[in-house]
């Protein structure tokens, strides 16, 4: 079963686990409590899904798709004002917060379920992946670069610092977050990118 084929009460189902998995983690989440939220008898939630493994399989599946879609929509203005990346920066804390599916997600990369480590993964960094390919594309209008290899740098970097952020807000280090966040909100915009040039 997929995210896409899911039927209306499977999804349902699928988004009250999603908030199960992102609060308690994949051991401590309970079917039983995400049969009692749904209104069903867990009995019942195996005629939607073979088990647990399963289950947090699609709500993997919704969380990657929840979130590409928030980095598509802010980075898609992200080269007309300020530096590349930065409406993304600039909601991640709120978006941790005020979301379960980036909560969930993070949660999975850090702490993936022993049975479901490579497909989480697998899932994590094609997302990854993305979000690097909107920062090149959106440097590339706002600020192109000098040559490819620079741009490379500064892509790394970007993802670097968003790796530094997500494990600050996976951890609950608050001020550690706004520090890192403050500095790269200093220095990206003050880089020479011709001093880069190889």
């Amino acid at each position: 079963m997929t995210a896409d084929s899911l039927s209306p009460a499977a999804e349902r189902i699928a988004l009250l686990a999603l908030d199960q998995f992102a609060e308690h983690g994949y051991d401590a989440a309970s079917l039983n409590d995400i049969a009692v939220l749904a209104g069903i008898r867990k009995a019942s939630l195996y005629a939607h899904f073979d088990g647990k493994d399963a289950l947090y399989q699609v709500t993997l599946e919704l969380a990657l798709q929840a979130e590409r879609a928030y980095v598509a929509e802010h980075f898609a203005g992200s080269g007309n004002a300020g530096f590349a990346g930065e409406p993304y920066l600039d909601g991640l804390s709120e978006r941790f917060r005020g979301n379960s599916s980036l909560r969930f997600l993070l949660r999975a990369a850090f702490y993936p379920p022993e049975p479901l480590r490579q497909v989480v993964i697998d899932g994590f960094e094609r997302y990854l992946g993305e979000l690097r390919a909107r920062f090149l594309d959106a440097l590339n209008v706002s600020h192109p670069p000098p040559s490819t290899s620079v741009g490379e740098l500064l892509a790394e970097t970007y993802m670097a610092a968003i790796d530094s952020l997500h494990v600050d807000l996976t951890y609950g280090n608050a001020e550690a977050y706004e520090r890192r966040l403050s500095a790269l909100r200093r220095i990206i915009p003050a880089i020479d990118l011709d001093a880069l040039r190889p």
